[in-house]
């Protein structure tokens, strides 16, 4: 994907060379190369940063709920509450 982006402007840099004036070959460069790529790249780009940001949520989410084996529970937190205990009714 890069690559046709790299090779894009460079075909922009050649043709804003041969632009009459300076403004003008700036003009080409900026309006027909940076800022269309800059939104095509943007965009093609959306899914893969959607991802990555759900990814991360979800590793963040695991590593809370779930404490490492060995660390000692954190004093500050809160107790787990007991199971009640049922009576054995079958004698």
């Amino acid at each position: 994907m890069y690559i046709v982006a790299i090779a894009w402007l460079y075909v922009l840099m050649l043709v804003s060379v041969m632009q009459p004036t300076v403004f003008r070959g700036i003009v080409t460069f900026v309006g027909a190369g940076l800022l269309p790529l800059a939104l095509l790249l943007y965009l093609v780009g959306t899914p893969q940063r959607r991802r990555q940001r759900l990814r991360t949520a979800q590793r963040e989410a695991a590593t809370v709920a779930e404490p490492t084996i060995g660390e000692a529970p954190d004093p500050a937190a809160p107790a787990p509450a007991a199971a009640p205990v049922s009576e054995d009714r079958s004698r």
